[in-house]
């Protein structure tokens, strides 16, 4: 599956400076009304959101057998659409899952401005319902929801303010949501309403495989589209296998059935040609983002990035035939994929907290040669393209590994006046119930050294980080505090979120600030025996 073999790069060479040639992409032939925007206009617009509400009511109204459903209703009061999609068309989650098929999730348009995933959810919806692709609705359970950030999506203005850098269309929506919030960082907080819907109907459906499909805004290479899985380094067997078997054969499938070439996300660390040599770098681990989130559930979870390079009709078409693959292999391998939904993993003994770039290793990554355009030659500085590719051997650090670790506990428990936050665990899928008498028992307590709070703003909010330690407790609850187990499906992102060090959880996010002094304890328990008291679970 590497790029070591000498005949294939020579290939992939010739491959990378025709990109622009390999753009078209064939579909069946179909209705106009069937069309979509960037269809009907030759790809020199994208869709607003009453032309995907109308796109769906077309296919609806042509027998596609979809069902469709709001998902939330933005700030701004638009329907965020989503739809079922499966033959014979399953009538809910229970059945979806009695069938044995894999369910999966696929959203586009989070970041509105990234306006080919949009276009290609429609038209493999439109192919798989309508057209030559209607048989792999044999094997999947799909839940699309096509425009997801649609507030943004309506946001149009000149792609020079809106996406800088992006190959077309001319206008694009933007990146935020009507709150103004980047709903790519909100999986943790959950303050948009788009962010609870997509959680109520993660919750409720219980999706084997989540796709989130982008637009990278970086570094000039040779790839018509990058990915990832989950970067948390708290990783499952899903997210294991996801990353060693799922996106290696996803890779392959592209550059044979379509000729198209794709990598692991990532950016130059120097995108000067003396310095490409230093490496190529991934993002960011913490579940804030979508499938770092969904990757920590114990499910398969791909990232896809289109690249923003390339001209709007390639971006489409490689966004549309990478989605199409994943849904042939989960087709192909809806036994290990269940395999790993059903299976019971064993909770690990510890959890990382806090986390670091792992060890790179040396690959053959394809770059396009750049010469400067006046903003240097960092990872995101816009250069001039020369239309040279080369393909040049370098550190890839795709992965994280830990930089600080923690025992789990058999639970944490928290006070009746943080019900609001137990309230935002059952908003993340976690089990959470309230003591219906008093319990009194060994605990531990997180004893704050230090409160660091950000300078600046972000997402609306003054990120925290603690130091401190847990020290045994003697402690007597009364009745009504909350009671999180771990030994659940999702007892290690309970961990994650509730414990003060975390970089990334309830304390990185203000939610326990009023709490938070030098020299006490954080109003969060931990305990490694399950209290003996009975408790009610919360809706």
């Amino acid at each position: 599956m590497s790029l070591g073999r000498l005949g294939r790069l020579g290939r992939m060479g010739r491959i990378c400076s025709v990109l622009s040639v390999l753009s078209v992409l064939s579909v069946p032939s179909i209705a106009v009304s069937q069309q979509t925007t960037a269809e009907r206009t030759d790809y020199a617009a994208t869709s607003s959101h009453a032309d995907v509400l109308a796109f769906l009511d077309s296919l609806a109204r042509a027998g596609a057998g979809i069902r469709r459903a709001t998902l939330a209703t933005s700030p701004r009061g638009r329907e965020v659409p989503f739809t079922v999609a499966s033959r014979p068309l399953v009538d809910g989650p229970a059945e979806a899952h009695r069938s044995g098929k894999p369910v999966i999730y696929v959203q586009a348009g989070i970041h509105a401005g990234e306006v080919e995933g949009k276009e290609a959810a429609q038209m493999l919806l439109r192919d798989l319902t309508l057209g030559a692709l209607r048989p792999l609705l044999d094997s999947i359970v799909l839940i699309l929801v096509p425009i997801y950030n649609t507030d943004g999506n309506d946001g149009f203005g000149p792609a020079e303010r809106n996406r800088p850098g992006q190959n077309g269309p001319a206008v694009v929506g933007v990146r935020p949501n009507g709150q103004g919030l980047d709903l790519n960082r909100d999986y943790v907080k959950q303050e948009a309403p788009e962010t609870r819907g997509a959680a109520a109907i993660i919750a409720a459906w219980d999706p084997d495989l989540f796709v989130d499909l982008h637009t990278t805004n970086g570094s000039y290479h040779g790839y018509a589209l990058t990915y990832a899985p989950g970067l948390n380094p708290n990783s499952t067997p899903a997210n294991d296998w996801t990353r060693d078997r799922m996106l290696p054969e996803l890779r392959k499938r592209m550059r044979e059935r379509h000729q198209r070439e794709v990598f692991w996300y990532g950016n130059f660390r120097n995108q000067h040609p003396d310095s490409l040599i230093l490496g190529w770098e991934t993002y960011d681990p913490r579940p804030r983002f979508g499938t770092n989130w969904f990757g920590m559930r114990g499910r398969v979870s791909i990232l896809s990035e289109a690249y923003s390079n390339a001209d709007f009709r390639a971006r489409v078409g490689a966004t549309y035939e990478f989605v199409l693959e994943i849904l042939r292999l989960a087709a192909t391998e809806r036994a290990t994929i269940r395999g790993l939904a059903d299976r019971a993993v064993p909770l690990p003994d510890s959890l990382t907290l806090r986390s670091e770039l792992g060890q790179a290793r040396l690959e053959d990554v394809i770059a396009e040669i750049t010469q400067p355009a006046g903003e240097g030659a960092g990872s995101f500085s816009r250069r001039r393209r020369t239309g040279v590719y080369r393909t040049i051997r370098m550190p890839v650090f795709d992965r994280f590994q830990p930089a600080r670790r923690e025992a789990i506990p058999a639970a944490y428990l928290l006070p009746p006046e943080h019900a609001p936050l137990a309230q935002l665990l059952r908003g993340h899928g976690v089990r959470v119930a309230r003591l219906g008498a008093g319990w009194e028992g060994p605990t531990e307590g997180f004893r704050v050294d230090s409160v660091i709070a950000a300078t600046g703003a972000f997402e609306g909010h003054r990120e925290v980080r603690v130091e401190g330690r847990w020290q045994p407790r003697a402690t007597s609850v009364t009745a009504g505090w909350f009671l999180v187990s771990t030994s659940q499906r999702l007892g290690l992102l309970a961990a994650y979120l509730l414990e003060p060090a975390s970089e990334d959880g309830f304390v990185t996010w203000n939610l326990f600030d009023r709490d938070l002094r030098r020299g006490r304890d954080a109003p969060v328990l931990r305990t490694r025996q399950l209290p003996t008291v009975r408790g009610t679970e919360l809706p």
